[in-house]
């Protein structure tokens, strides 16, 4: 780097320098020299920036590079440093297919006991968060505001590289303005978890801590859990005689979700389960608390019935239809959101992580 811009780079190789960072989620510093007119960083080689997934499919491999990069931001954050420069460039893809975020050049570390930065306004064009925009000088910065870029990067992984804000010259104009759209993204968690992280007001925004509990990195047995726990509720209880509004505002939510549902299950199971009584109705509220009868009364039977395949969609509709009622703010299903994402989405996506066990070299270059 020229030296007219050597403070970026000594700034960015002092970040980089912290014992803190030497973290499989980080690019890794390995040395750096000056000559007369340059200065020189040198960094651990990877293969290719964000860029890389422009129109290629959601497959469970970019579910993964999607929380790696919330797992570096939580690393960041954990060390009270605010990235503030956020972009698909600058999250690199090593050679085993792990995303490390880079380029800490306006990085800034909070001052101890504070939780807010203000410096002039920095960041690139269409990756800065609304508060940003707003204030030119004086603009404060918190980790809130990594966030709310993190979640327009998020949008870009899943949507093949779109922008939530607009891929035009309007987009800076509808951050400020709060004006998005993610129809790019059919996932209906996936887009639960943007819309929290792109919020306009920044006290609304999730920690990045939040944000990696989400129910979108949910495996399939803690979402069967999780619908289990919904069928013991008073209201799918009672799911023959339920509040009829209840009802319809449900099935309004689920839509195809549990259509038919009884047919998709073996049928002399069904049989077993309902009786003569006929004591599940077919709507979304009976398959609720036929999952849990299910599970409390025939596990070996449970055991051979692979929920999250006969229905796919079925717990992310019924996730959001929880969190409309208030359901997921109260026990027993509170306690689902406080565990933190499985190790297993943070781990190195073609094979075990390499160690970072490299010491820190000093060039005697000149």
């Amino acid at each position: 780097m020229s030296k007219c811009n050597y403070q970026v780079l000594k700034n960015e190789e002092g970040i980089l320098r912290l014992p803190e960072l030497d973290d499989p989620s980080i690019v890794r510093y390995v040395d750096s020299a000056e000559d007369q007119n340059f200065g020189y960083l040198c960094l651990q080689l990877c293969e290719y920036t964000l860029e890389y997934i422009r129109n290629k499919d959601a497959g469970p491999w970019i579910k993964k590079l999607v929380c790696q990069v919330l797992d570096s931001l939580k690393v960041l954050h954990s060390q009270k440093i605010l990235h503030r420069d956020l972009k698909p460039q600058n999250v690199l893809i090593d050679v085993k297919g792990k995303a490390r975020l880079a380029d800490f050049g306006i990085s800034r570390r909070l001052p101890k006991g504070q939780t807010t930065l203000r410096t002039g306004s920095a960041g690139t064009k269409c990756w800065m968060a609304s508060e940003t925009l707003e204030e030119e000088t004086n603009t404060p910065y918190k980790s809130n505001t990594d966030i709310q870029v993190a979640g327009m990067l998020i949008y870009y992984m899943l949507s093949g590289g779109h922008h939530p804000f607009g891929d035009d010259f309007r987009c800076e104009c509808n951050i400020v303005d709060g004006k998005y759209n993610l129809d790019q993204v059919k996932d209906v968690l996936a887009q639960d978890l943007i819309e929290w992280m792109i919020d306009s007001k920044p006290e609304q925004r999730p920690k990045v801590e939040e944000c990696l509990k989400h129910p979108f990195f949910w495996l399939d047995d803690r979402r069967v859990e999780y619908l289990r726990r919904v069928g013991n509720r008073d209201e799918a209880s009672n799911c023959r005689k339920a509040n009829q509004e209840l009802v319809n505002s449900l099935e309004q939510c689920a839509g195809d979700a549990s259509k038919e549902w009884k047919h998709k299950f073996p049928q002399e199971l069904v049989q077993k389960m309902d009786g003569k009584r006929k004591s599940y109705p077919e709507n979304t509220l009976g398959l609720l608390r036929f999952i849990r009868n299910l599970h409390e009364h025939y596990i070996k039977d449970a055991a051979q019935v692979d929920l999250m395949t006969l229905f796919p969609d079925l717990f992310g509709r019924v996730y959001k239809f929880a969190k409309n009622q208030g359901w997921n703010s109260v026990t027993p299903l509170k306690q689902m959101f406080t565990k933190d994402v499985t190790p297993s989405f943070v781990a190195s996506s073609t094979g075990p992580e390499e160690n970072l066990g490299v010491p820190v070299q000093e060039s005697h270059l000149t």
